[in-house]
């Protein structure tokens, strides 16, 4: 028979109420160990032994961890990761979820997550400086403008230490005050250009290799309805039935999670250790695309409500997967539904709650959607100690459905309470909707393009803008050909060409003088057309998610090849059907996320020359819908 296995939750917020559940469901019924900072009595219902103690002292939880044969342990603050204790328990033998010390950095450092992204090329960031003084404050302050800078200390400070422009920072002269504070605690800092757009939290699983995402989830971190008050840790969140969150384009979603990825490799090249557990991206999205706030080495709370809430899977099996390296898609299911999440808090909360006061949650009708927090038992009495009390999760097919079994489940919650009313309302996901759209449309889009051929497909970009059906403008046309016939098709049409001179330059070289044309005339995405020169990977780290490409056949089939052998080979295969493409340009040929596939028949008599007519034909409206759905949903 084999031996049940002990698992040891550290934590004893929401958060690991929900992990303990999930783990309950596991058809392996492991047995559940939790050392915990206060009683909660849903955890400690669910545990074979349950343990108040210190969790940030390493010695102390490895001790009980060996008393009590743990087989796997489960992180769920950042607190105990900053003080190394997955270090402390791996070296013991005891194969844990979440990250070593040195690579929970990426969330205990600011500062280490901006520069990792900047020494590896990751798309995302910000305009940013690092200060380990005074010096130069006022400066980077006054160029990034009197409301467009936020400031982070650098470790962690309970989340008192973000302080943003508009919303808790008047002036440039309250700015230097902060930075001040924070420089007499021997804190450094951050100061970064200030992102305007929604927030979304794209959490993923990690075995160190492989990276499983969860679905998408929307906090909501002001106290009050329509994002009103002080910030919180989180009142609460939804996530939607297809996984995505519905003021998300595809390219969003794409983007985001190629940052992750490239954050997961990135950590392992710099520090030759594999990251295992949650990696949590907090991510903005802008007119100007994905922009990386911030990230988590752990489950978010309250996000990990929503998402354990439908997890479908056996949560042991995920977890032992990523212990052994041996994590895969169909271990991770999630039911195709949204979920809405609710939490009520102590009247006064966050900066003034009430403490210690009786809450009486019997009415509550969905028990198994209930999440304890920061609660304390005595005497069969449940009392709330401060900070976010409990929380409930409607599951159901919609938002609009999922919120009104959370709004009903929330207010059967008895004390001095209170929540936010509107978080999955339809009308707070219509202002996030209209709020993105607005952004997306403010300013066409300025396009740069490369081309060392006719420029056919230019052409009808340029049809679509003046017919007022595309919104963008071509700012550039640039070629390595002097005599391509695209420069005197842009010249016609009254756009600023340039020839490059390739003669004499390395690769590198060619592309820094294309990048510096492009800068000076304000492009952010370059279009390549009938460019027949190979880009450089620091070109294409320079403009990573910016550049996008189109490829006459339905990728990835007959990928790598170019113009005619396209189409001879398309002939030679036999297919019925063909088409284009347009992808990302990345550093794999024609391996990019794909943006719009166009198709169009293969006929008995084609020749290449009436194929390559045909599939021209797509390739201008491919361009402009994939341009269009760069910005607008």
């Amino acid at each position: 028979m084999n031996k049940t296995i002990n698992v040891l939750i550290i934590g004893s917020g929401a958060r690991e109420h929900a992990i303990a559940n999930a783990f309950k469901r596991s058809p392996q019924q492991p047995t559940l160990f939790c050392c915990a900072t206060s009683n909660n009595p849903g955890i400690r219902e669910l545990t074979h032994h349950y343990r108040i103690c210190n969790i940030t002292d390493c010695d102390v939880i490895l001790k009980q961890a060996i008393d009590w044969q743990i087989d796997l342990a489960i992180i769920g603050p950042e607190a105990p990761l900053e003080q190394g204790l997955a270090d402390s328990l791996w070296k013991n033998g005891i194969p844990t979820i979440g990250p070593k010390k040195k690579l929970a950095q990426i969330e205990t450092s600011k500062a280490f997550t901006r520069d990792l992204l900047k020494k590896y090329h990751i798309a995302g960031s910000p305009e940013y400086q690092v200060f380990h003084d005074l010096s130069g404050v006022k400066e980077f302050l006054a160029k990034l403008g009197e409301n467009g800078y936020v400031i982070k200390a650098n470790g962690l400070m309970g989340g008192k230490g973000v302080k943003v422009a508009g919303d808790h920072l008047h002036s440039i002269n309250e700015a230097y005050q902060f930075c001040e504070e924070l420089n007499e605690q021997n804190q450094s800092f951050v100061i970064e250009e200030k992102c305007i757009g929604e927030e979304f939290s794209f959490m993923c699983f990690c075995d160190g290799e492989t990276l499983i995402p969860m679905p998408l989830v929307q906090d909501h971190k002001r106290a009050f309805v329509n994002d009103a008050g002080p910030n919180t840790g989180g009142m609460g969140s939804y996530s939607d039935a297809n996984h995505s969150l519905p003021f998300l384009t595809e390219r969003d979603v794409t983007l985001a999670w190629q940052i992750n990825q490239a954050v997961v490799s990135a950590l392992t090249a710099e520090f030759g250790e594999k990251y295992i557990g949650i990696l949590y991206g907090s991510f903005m999205a802008t007119k100007d695309g994905v922009r990386l706030i911030e990230f988590n080495a752990r489950f978010g709370d309250p996000e990990s409500l929503n998402v354990l809430a439908i997890l479908e899977t056996d949560f042991v099996a995920i977890c032992q997967a990523m212990v052994t390296g041996r994590l895969t898609q169909d271990l991770v299911q999630f039911a195709e539904q949204a979920t809405v999440c609710k939490y009520a808090v102590p009247e006064g909360y966050p900066h003034h709650p009430v403490k210690n006061e009786i809450v009486d949650i019997s009415d509550v009708k969905h028990k198994a959607q209930l999440y304890l927090a920061a609660v304390d038992e005595r005497d069969g009495k449940l009392y709330a100690t401060g900070s976010r009390t409990a929380a409930v999760v409607g599951v159901a097919d919609t938002i609009t459905l999922a919120e009104k079994i959370a709004e009903d489940d929330i207010n059967r919650i008895k004390g001095l309470l209170f929540h936010r009313k509107d978080i999955g309302t339809p009308e707070l996901i219509q202002r996030r909707i209209e709020t993105m759209r607005a952004l997306r449309v403010t300013q066409p889009i300025s396009l740069g393009i490369l081309g060392s051929t006719k420029g056919t497909d230019m052409q009808a970009i340029i049809d679509a803008i003046q017919q007022h059906r595309l919104s963008a403008s071509i700012k550039i046309v640039v070629s390595n050909k002097k005599d391509a016939y695209i420069l005197e098709r842009a010249t016609r049409n009254g756009l600023a060409a340039q020839f490059i001179d390739p003669t004499g330059l390395t690769r590198e070289e060619f592309d820094n003088q294309v990048t510096e044309m492009m800068r000076s005339y304000g492009v952010d995405t370059i279009i390549l057309i009938g460019y027949m020169r190979i880009l450089s990977d620091s070109f294409i780290h320079e403009w990573r998610n910016k550049i996008i490409n189109v490829h006459p056949s339905l990728l990835p089939a007959f990928a790598g090849e170019i113009n005619l052998a396209v189409y001879q080979q398309i002939l030679d295969s036999g297919i019925k059907e063909t088409g284009c493409t347009v992808h990302m340009v990345t550093e794999e040929v024609d391996a990019g996320p794909i943006l719009v596939q166009k198709k169009c028949a293969v006929l008995p008599n084609d020749s290449i020359d009436t194929l390559k007519q045909r599939v021209q034909a797509l390739e201008g409206e491919a361009l402009i819908e994939a341009i269009q759905n760069m910005r607008v949903k």
